[in-house]
């Protein structure tokens, strides 16, 4: 067997002898020499056309001369169900008419009688390397077919026609998507460089012709967008490629591709109006913004300028008042001026606060690599400080880094662990932790307390301004109200946002993120 009959793989034979000794001998020398070759056995015509009708072989081989159907009679039966099937006669005939019989209905191959077995695997390996071809010339038809259909659906699918012209004869072939992008049915219009050129709009065609055509160098060094005008009057958005190609026999060809972009278009269209319309309420917002911020930057200066001469001499004249009290003998004089000293106090503390709240507004961020973990240390370190006798296990998470600005942020973890302090006060076995937990969207920071605690009713005044929920004196409190909104304040110049959950006597916790790479700057225009 021939190294192209190997290569053949599986194939099937229909062998036809009426001989009984000499069908089994050709049958078993068959298998031998050609294990690949499935071999089916029928003893005369008429049993060997149903078999055929059956099994389909590649190749019939057939004696010629036999009972009930010749060799003839059964070849003509066969190649009428499959014209293409390969016929062996074998036959020890030379019989001028019965060649020409068999000539006629398509018999080509003969082997004569007595059989001589190298004669036989000549002709074998000969039919079988045809048959062999033929088969890969049907795979590689099947194959183009395929790859023509697979480019002819993805042109469809991306609206991409392509064309390709001939330099030398001019004759011009397109794609049926270039077809359908014109708008008209694929051959109903002759290829041809003057039928390109209609398909677009009458302001467009010189210039195409020049890019594609006029230079002198067919092709493009780069895309062309320009309009087609289909024969109902519409218009599509088409973006023009062509590359010149040289082969190696000198023959030179453009092949172009037109691809329509007219949605892409319309959509890039519709996205630079929308970023407009979106440029142009960001810009009215953040004016309205900074009129808002520079409106209390004004208020804050009120505060920290003009409504400080009056409070000073309010405080004035409370000293004096008191030292007038010393020698007055109303009894309640000096309770009086000594709580109207009080209040100036407090009034002071409040413009302070104000003040430090507004200014967070108004401040650049130094955004720097921030140790929370070594922030939160230093800070429960300064708080133990301030209460030697005082033991509360604080727990603090290590590898805590952010970006920030580490000032603002030990100023946020400053108000929290104070109030983590201060309301664990009462506790038996105070516990105050500082962690992060690692979420879907980021990481997420808290400080967690076993103090009082908190009615979630009242949460949303947590983080405005000098409101609090729990009684003045209560815990030792005599703040102001603002260290939770200067938090909250803190949180959002980073990026970030901040809730809190609790239960009354069950302690408290406030989660916060913080943005990965915050922004620095101001709210207002430097």
């Amino acid at each position: 067997m021939t190294e192209g009959a190997r290569e053949l793989g599986a194939a099937s034979m229909l062998y036809v002898e009426d001989e009984a000794d000499a069908r089994q001998m050709v049958t078993r020398m068959l298998a031998m020499n050609y294990p690949m070759l499935e071999v089916y056995v029928a003893e005369n015509g008429l049993a060997a056309v149903e078999l055929y009708r059956e099994h389909k072989t590649d190749i019939v081989m057939t004696d010629i001369n036999m009972p009930l159907m010749d060799g003839i009679r059964m070849s003509r039966e066969i190649k009428t169900i499959n014209p293409a099937v390969t016929i062996i006669a074998v036959t020890a005939h030379s019989d001028t008419s019965y060649l020409l019989s068999a000539i006629e209905i398509g018999v080509h191959n003969y082997v004569l009688k007595p059989l001589n077995y190298q004669e036989l695997f000549s002709v074998l390996d000969k039919v079988l390397e045809q048959i062999a071809l033929k088969r890969l010339v049907e795979r590689q038809h099947r194959r183009l077919e395929e790859n023509e259909r697979q480019l002819a659906v993805a042109q469809r699918i991306a609206r991409l026609g392509s064309w390709q012209q001939d330099l030398d004869s001019g004759t011009m072939s397109w794609s049926e998507e270039l077809y359908r992008i014109c708008g008209v049915e694929p051959g109903t219009v002759t290829p041809s460089p003057s039928t390109f050129l209609e398909r677009f709009l009458p302001e467009d065609r010189d210039l195409v012709l020049k890019t594609l055509w006029g230079t002198g160098e067919a092709g493009l060094t780069e895309p062309l967008f320009c309009s087609v005008l289909r024969p109902d009057g519409s218009t599509r958005i088409v973006r023009l490629e062509a590359e010149a190609v040289v082969e190696a026999c000198g023959s030179r060809t453009i092949v172009g591709t037109c691809h329509d972009v007219t949605e892409l278009k319309r959509a890039e269209e519709q996205v630079r109006t929308l970023t407009g319309e979106l440029e142009r309420r960001v810009e009215q917002r953040t004016s309205l913004l900074q009129a808002t911020v520079s409106e209390l930057e004004s208020f804050s200066y009120f505060v920290s300028h003009d409504l400080r001469a009056p409070v000073a001499r309010l405080e004035g004249y409370c000293s004096a008042l008191l030292e007038d009290c010393g020698t007055c003998g109303h009894a309640d004089c000096r309770q009086y001026a000594e709580r109207a000293g009080l209040v100036v106090q407090q009034i002071k503390l409040i413009m302070d606060a104000f003040n430090s709240l507004t200014h967070l507004a108004r401040c650049t961020l130094s955004i720097a690599d921030a140790d929370l973990s070594g922030i939160a240390r230093t800070v429960a370190s300064d708080l133990s400080a301030t209460e030697p006798g005082r033991v509360v296990e604080v727990v603090i998470a290590e590898g805590m880094r952010v970006n920030g600005d580490p000032a603002l942020l030990k100023k946020a973890l400053e108000h929290l662990l104070h109030n983590a302090w201060k309301f664990t006060s009462k506790t038996e076995r105070p516990r105050i932790e500082i962690g992060v937990m690692y979420r879907e969207e980021g990481p997420v920071y808290f400080v967690r307390d076993n103090g009082v605690g908190f009615n979630m009713n009242y949460a949303d005044k947590l983080f405005k301004p000098f409101q609090t929920i729990h009684t003045p004196g209560e815990f030792g409190w005599s703040g102001t109200g603002i260290g939770l909104a200067t938090v909250h304040s803190i949180v959002l110049r980073h990026g970030g946002r901040i809730w809190a959950e609790g239960e009354v006597g069950e302690g408290a916790t406030f989660y916060f993120t913080l943005a990965e790479n915050p922004e620095s700057g101001s709210y207002l225009k430097q």
